[in-house]
């Protein structure tokens, strides 16, 4: 029999939601979820993360590590970045955006930060295949996130695209709609059943 492969996630979540969303990941097969300020990390194999995308009521990305490291510069996070094998992960013709987030990191810039980590996947692609692929700030087809705390740092690959929260029902919003995902969450938080009648007085956009 095949050994599984086990990989290793983040989903973000809502703040203040992230134990909710830990106990849902555990019944779609996620192992080891932790909940951690702005998400949940957690292990599992490729069903797992399709199921998350697909199912859960309170993620806001799914998201997929592809390395982790230890940092002291912004040359750390280039000599990082620069080790992953990028062009195995997505093609050249892609487009791109890479996001920064950190927590009592020394470095100064955080966009400095991401020009590094972009300069360096966007040179791998050069020296192996001739060739880069484009930025696109607004609509990128891939987008690379890196959390960095005080030494330690992560990289990974969006799996979801578009935020979750986006449920495809929502023709217009208002000025202030209340995402889907922050919804579920409210309603998982105040125990309602669905056999009981919910009242919600300031409904807006119905998205409760």
């Amino acid at each position: 029999m095949q050994a599984v492969l086990v990989e290793h996630f983040f989903a973000s979540a809502p703040r203040g939601l992230e134990t909710l969303l830990a106990a849902e990941l555990a019944t779609l097969g996620a192992k080891g979820a932790a909940a951690v300020p702005g998400g949940v990390a957690f292990a599992g194999d490729w069903r797992v993360c399709y199921a998350a995308n697909l199912w859960s009521r309170l993620a806001s990305r799914i998201l997929w590590r592809v390395a982790e490291f230890g940092y002291a510069s912004e040359a750390d996070l280039y000599e990082a970045a620069h080790k992953v094998d990028w062009q195995r992960l997505f093609g050249v013709e892609r487009t791109l955006r890479v996001n920064v987030s950190a927590q009592k990191s020394p470095l100064k810039s955080l966009d400095f930060a991401t020009l590094r980590i972009k300069d360096a996947v966007c040179d791998r692609f050069r020296e192996s295949l001739g060739s880069r692929p484009n930025i696109d700030r607004a609509n990128p087809q891939v987008r690379v996130h890196a959390f960095l705390d005080s030494a330690r740092g992560a990289l990974y690959l969006d799996t979801s695209g578009e935020p979750l929260f986006k449920r495809g029902w929502r023709a217009g919003a208002g000025e202030a709609p209340l995402r889907e995902n922050l919804a579920a969450g409210i309603v998982m938080l105040s125990g309602w059943k669905p056999e009981e009648p919910l009242l919600d007085p300031m409904c807006g956009g119905g998205t409760l």
